[in-house]
């Protein structure tokens, strides 16, 4: 227990010598459980399992793009990259990494380096940064700037604030692939041929590179979240997908839940579009049925009082024990015992 409690709190509690904890127990606020992000399984070669896999039913507009059907268009349905977790080196936590073949994360060091945004062929530079960052002006591409590079940051007073940036950036990104794909398709050039604008020429496909100060907090949260919006991932395999292609990448506990959070709405989006999309695929067969039912009797009928009473009473019958197997192997436990006599 003394692990647990301060000698001030260990004198409080034997202060009182009849009574005892049950077990250790502190004074601070609860927790939410860790969330644990096992390493990859590995397919039938040996090699880690991190392939993207889409759930075409629970595609839903997100920001005024259709998903994975917009992501093929744009993007010529390039989806992954081969992962880098094997042959990781150190100081490759300097450098950004690509983690779909639009999508790359790194440090600021990265988004500062004009040969390696030049090379890469990137086209937007993302900053996710704190506010005093930003009014400091210390976490900036002049890089990008200088190539003309789409140069656009997301600022937050803190990790928390990051949930409310998620949709934000999502629609960033896809906005700025979208306007790529169009603006080549009206110079008619192919995917790999630049197009010229003021400046110099840009790449045929769009590339983001997403960062923040060390491209392992962050930024790499926002990515995550882009992975689990766009391809109907869950939290888990998402990070795994991101820590193969940067392996330094660390989201502590906060994060996690953070992003745990996040997944948890957009399954209630696709659920309710989903639902959406059923009632609207039935609705024909529904309205023929009520009119048909309407034409036969000839009038609505409502249920009487004592219809509704009896169905009530159904249903409370029905769930009284619903919920048993959750309290199953529970056994009530009192939070102190009794001291034994001296």
């Amino acid at each position: 227990m003394s692990e647990h409690l301060s000698s001030d709190q260990s004198t409080m509690l034997k202060s009182d010598s009849s009574h005892t904890p049950a077990s250790a127990w502190t004074f601070r606020v609860p927790s939410p459980p860790r969330i644990v992000v096992p390493p990859p399984s590995l397919n039938s070669n040996g090699m880690p399992d991190l392939t993207i896999e889409h759930v075409p039913w629970s595609d839903f507009e997100s920001n005024g793009f259709a998903n994975v059907e917009f992501l093929k268009t744009v993007t010529y349905g390039d989806f992954m990259t081969a992962n880098n977790m094997l042959d990781w080196k150190y100081e490759q936590r300097r450098m950004a990494q690509r983690i779909l073949p639009f999508l790359y994360l790194g440090p600021v060091s990265a988004a500062r380096d004009k040969d390696y945004l030049q090379g890469e062929g990137i086209t937007m530079v993302l900053a996710i940064r704190n506010t005093m960052s930003a009014q400091a002006k210390l976490l900036g591409s002049k890089a990008a700037s200088d190539l003309r590079l789409q140069n656009t940051a997301i600022d937050v007073g803190g990790n928390q604030e990051l949930i409310a940036a998620f949709p934000r950036v999502t629609e960033l990104i896809n906005s700025h692939l979208s306007t790529i794909y169009n603006r080549q398709q009206l110079s008619g050039v192919t995917r790999n041929q630049g197009i010229e604008q003021d400046g110099g020429a840009i790449p045929g496909k769009g590339k983001v590179l997403v960062f923040c100060e060390s491209g392992n907090e962050r930024s790499a949260a926002v990515v995550a979240a882009y992975i689990m919006a766009m391809y109907s991932m869950d939290l888990v395999k998402t990070v795994q997908i991101v820590q193969a292609q940067r392996f330094c990448v660390s989201l502590d506990d906060s994060l996690k839940n953070l992003l745990h959070s996040y997944e948890i709405i957009l399954r209630a989006k696709r659920d309710v579009a989903a639902s959406d999309f059923s009632a609207t695929r039935g609705a024909p067969l529904r309205k023929l049925q009520t009119a048909t039912n309407v034409a036969r009797i000839g009038k609505s009928v409502k249920r009487t009082l004592d219809d509704a009473y009896d169905s009530d009473m159904e249903i409370g019958d029905g769930n009284i024990h619903m919920d048993d197997s959750r309290f199953q192997g529970r056994e009530g436990e009192a939070p102190f015992l009794d001291s034994s006599a001296s």
